[in-house]
């Protein structure tokens, strides 16, 4: 019986005439991690036709691509013609002596899911899996001109196609290969990549899928596939009479840019581990009391909104019904000191990036509001999805700084994009532009509004600061001090995993005491505000301040915190209303 070879050695070939052991290794995430990852390297340290792995989000999703599975390769001087597999691959290299018989009976075509997916937009510095450079060995780097230059020597007879047909030619000029024309150059780099929010390191590839499998927009995957690098897959060589030249250029970026990527295995998500899941729980009460220390000094000493933060971090969204979502809990931090120290808001969003997975800083300023582009928007002339700032995967904390706002006109695109921050912070949901129609797609993303006074945008939960006088003179030193305290490994991890692992327990209302106890202060709360969204809030607040320490049933305790939390909150309102 012959052995298998290491999963890092693995071909196209040999994993179609393989696929069953080699689907069975697949499954054990060890041995994946031993798989290169396309993320944290350049492309010079990987050879075509190479084994990658790839995590990112599916920014847009193009039509199935039709290509040949299986065609009839022919040998001009022996006459002897056999079959071979078009899987896995974007061209089929001939010899000298072969050609490929396109018309042949035995050919089979198949079509293939394609997809953009990019590197995950805001994920911090802390959650980047690395892979080191020994992994790959520096025989990569080494042999990989001259596997280029071997491919480049060999008949190439290109079998991709979708549904316009497109026709892939060859040149002469070996110096022009994935080089762009005057006409590629009208599109930038940032342009091509189409990232919704700046990434210094991020990456784009085209990935092409072959089982049947369900994906959404947005939805962050791993993709384990083979990577193409052969540079004849550019715009350059690329004619199609029924695409304008943008669509080209887009649809045919460089490899050396945008890899293309045939997967093997996606995985669309990877959940906790049982025993880590328990022995958080276990120990929640004492990691929460370390993350309220740390909040509560970085809030100016204000354990109420260290408390209502700790709840906003760990918010997720477990119902919805139309426009009515449960568990999301956006929240509006005000009245700190701003004069006396600018820098607050991105101060505190620096230690959040510590502690959350994904996030990003969104300054809205009149400029900012006036110009940005928030919502994605179809652009038929290249015919894709150009993203906008709010494309983000779910769990992407948002925080939006208010502080730079000032008075002046607002244009149309800034009334647009206001409306489309309050249907986020409200709704959970953001509409995309396809001109001749607009969709409305669901998301997860926890909002922060950092504002002197209430925010423009409607928040309903707001938190004004009770900021202590001792706290506030200092500052600075307070800010170093939590550094210094979350420089204890252990401590960060056991937070971190906190925040995951608390953000994604199942939850009951299942105790008939609580239940009573719930209906009588409904009751008495319904008679002094009038203000059935509030109740709804309260009950999500009791949630999230439950999972908090590590409970997943509403305890009486627990509730009473709630709504004590709440008077004290509403009480601290400068009109004494809901906001």
């Amino acid at each position: 019986m012959t052995s298998l070879l290491k999963i890092t050695n693995w071909t196209p070939e040999y994993f179609t005439a393989n696929r069953s052991k080699c689907n069975l290794i697949l499954e054990n995430l060890e041995v994946l991690k031993e798989i290169p990852l396309l993320n944290t390297n350049t492309l010079q340290t990987f050879k075509d036709r190479q084994l990658v792995r790839f995590k990112g989000m599916i920014q847009d999703m193009h039509d199935p691509e039709y290509y040949l599975q299986l065609y009839e390769v022919k040998n001009t001087e022996t006459e002897i013609c056999e079959l071979k597999c078009g899987m896995y691959t974007d061209s089929a290299e001939c010899l000298p002596n072969e050609m490929v018989l396109l018309e042949s009976e035995n050919n089979q075509s198949s079509e293939r899911q394609t997809c953009i997916v990019i590197s995950i937009p805001g994920l911090n510095d802390w959650a980047k899996e690395t892979y080191g450079q020994s992994h790959l060995g520096m025989k990569v780097i080494n042999n990989l001109k001259r596997n280029l230059d071997e491919s480049n020597s060999k008949i190439i007879n290109n079998l991709e196609s979708d549904r316009k047909k497109g026709k892939i030619f060859s040149i002469d000029d070996d110096k022009k290969i994935d080089t762009m024309t005057s006409q590629q150059c009208l599109f930038s780099k940032e342009y091509i990549l189409n990232f919704p929010i700046p990434m210094d390191d991020g990456r784009a590839c085209i990935v092409k899928i072959y089982e049947d499998i369900s994906l959404k927009l947005n939805q962050v995957i791993e993709i384990i596939g083979f990577i193409s690098l052969n540079p004849f897959l550019n715009a350059l060589h690329y004619s199609d009479e029924t695409m304008t030249q943008p669509e080209i250029i887009v649809h045919h970026p460089p490899t050396s840019l945008v890899p293309r990527l045939h997967a093997i295995k996606i995985i669309q998500s990877t959940k906790q581990d049982i025993k880590i899941n328990s022995q958080i729980m276990s120990k929640a009460e004492l990691i929460r009391s370390d993350l309220h220390l740390i909040l509560n000094q970085l809030l100016f000493g204000d354990h109420l909104a260290a408390d209502y933060l700790i709840c906003h971090l760990l918010s997720s969204i477990y119902v919805r019904r139309d426009y009515f979502c449960l568990g999301t809990y956006p929240l509006n931090i005000t009245h700190f000191p701003v004069i006396k120290y600018k820098e607050f808001p991105k101060d505190l969003y620096k230690f959040l990036t510590l502690l959350t997975e994904k996030s990003h800083f969104l300054e809205i300023t009149l400029e900012n509001l006036n110009n940005l582009t928030l919502l994605p928007k179809k652009d038929y002339e290249c015919n894709r999805l150009t993203s906008g700032v709010l494309q983000l995967s779910n769990n992407t904390h948002l925080v939006i700084d208010e502080t730079g706002l000032t008075t002046g006109k607002m244009t149309q695109i800034g009334r647009e994009n206001y409306n489309a921050i309050c249907d986020l912070v409200n709704f959970q949901k953001v509409t995309y532009d396809f001109t001749f129609y607009k969709m409305e797609y669901e998301t997860d993303i926890p909002v922060l509004i950092l504002s002197e006074a209430k925010s423009f945008i409607p928040c309903q939960t707001q938190v004004v600061l009770k900021v202590d006088s001792e706290s506030k003179n200092v500052y600075p030193q307070i800010m170093e001090i939590a550094e210094q305290y979350l420089k204890d490994e252990n401590r960060l991890i056991n937070i971190r995993q906190y925040l995951e692992t608390i953000r994604d327990t199942e939850f009951e209302f299942n105790d008939e005491e609580i239940i009573k106890e719930i209906q009588d202060d409904f009751i008495r709360w319904r008679q002094l505000n009038k203000n059935v969204d509030h109740l709804h809030s309260l009950m999500v607040l009791a949630r999230l301040l439950s999972l908090s320490y590590g409970s997943n049933v509403l305890t009486v305790e627990h509730w009473k915190r709630a709504v004590q939390m709440e008077t004290e909150r509403l009480n601290r309102l400068p009109d004494k209303k809901e906001t």
